[in-house]
């Protein structure tokens, strides 16, 4: 029942009329992943986002379920759920934006080594089946160790003739928000008034706010004004972790950036506004071949990439710093999906 109330969106018209004159694009998102720690809440959010009209929750067991409950929740989008394996593809079908949040959490101790070798997996699974079903949705990866698993995506899709540069992102939208939160707190400010680009990649030493770059402005008299933001950032999800008795990581904040960036792809889909977020995408911005940095949104995904802020002279320092260690996680991907051919 749930499947057959999802596809009926199929043959509704991409725009419609609801209680107003007010055109509202019908969006169709596929959550990957919907009854984990971050699936969960994130399928809550997107429930109550207007633009997401239609909703697949897909997991290996318990999907089915997580829909039925936020079904409930009384907003007008349509859901259905999605148990085993056998039937990702249904979960895949008419979606526009597919957001991948499966596989294992980092654990205490964990290297992203090792954290790359339990999830890599996950994703040879999956996107063959989005090359097939849905390629030309846009795909956000939540899944850590994200530096080194949107390559091995990319090349994945590669293989199946489907890769648009375009369409592939890695969702580094926590650290943003992270330090808004942290500026905020030093500024005496509203975050929501916080603007920071957050540039690099997405594991603890490759993650890089510019804090230069704040609005409203941040002085910086030296390196020493910024570090210990940068280093609150870097070491959040840890802290997050021990805070909970590193039991279980940070999941609340990961679930409400990756509905915030959810929100602006389709935004961006629509043609009604010109969303700017940081992700971590294909790029000649550096050395290294994909690589965080503000990015303008738009009908096609990427409209354009905005490229590396200004920095002074210490941030590119630190920038610089981090680049090797990108470039070997990039590298690992790369290696991983030439092996599995």
């Amino acid at each position: 029942m749930l499947r057959q109330t999802y596809l009926l969106l199929s043959s509704l018209p991409r725009v419609a009329r609801r209680f107003s004159t007010t055109q509202i694009t019908k969006s169709r998102v596929c959550v990957i992943g919907a009854a984990g720690n971050v699936g969960q809440p994130l399928s809550l959010l997107l429930k109550r986002d207007s633009r997401v009209t239609g909703l697949a929750l897909y997991d290996i067991k318990l999907a089915a379920g997580v829909a039925m409950d936020i079904l409930h929740v009384d907003t007008n989008s349509l859901v259905a759920g999605y148990d085993k394996i056998e039937n990702i593809q249904k979960a895949l079908e008419c979606a526009d934006v597919v957001i991948i949040v499966a596989g294992l959490p980092r654990k205490k101790g964990m290297s992203d080594d090792e954290l790359f070798k339990k999830n890599a997996g996950i994703i040879v699974e999956i996107m063959p089946k989005i090359a097939e079903t849905c390629p030309k949705a846009l795909i956000a990866i939540v899944t850590s160790p994200i530096n080194s698993l949107v390559p091995l995506a990319a090349e994945i899709l590669k293989t199946k003739n489907v890769y648009d540069p375009n369409h592939l992102f890695g969702v580094s939208t926590p650290h943003v928000v992270r330090t808004r939160y942290f500026m905020g707190d030093v500024l005496q400010v509203d975050p929501a008034r916080v603007d920071v680009p957050v540039i690099g990649g997405c594991s603890k030493c490759t993650i890089l706010p510019i804090l230069s770059q704040c609005k409203p402005h941040f002085k910086l008299e030296d390196e020493n004004d910024a570090l210990p933001i940068v280093k609150k950032v870097r070491n959040a999800e840890e802290e997050v972790a021990k805070a909970k008795g590193d039991r279980a990581p940070a999941s609340l904040v990961i679930a409400h950036s990756v509905a915030k960036f959810t929100s602006s792809l389709l935004l961006g889909l629509s043609g009604l506004g010109d969303p700017i977020e940081c992700s971590y995408v294909e790029s000649v911005a550096t050395e290294c071949a994909f690589f965080a940095t503000p990015l303008k949104l738009g009908k096609k995904g990427i409209d354009k990439n905005l490229g590396l802020p200004e920095m002074t002279n210490f941030e590119m320092d630190w920038m610089n710093e981090l680049i090797p260690e990108l470039k070997e996680n990039i590298k690992k991907g790369v290696e991983f999906a030439k092996n599995k051919k």
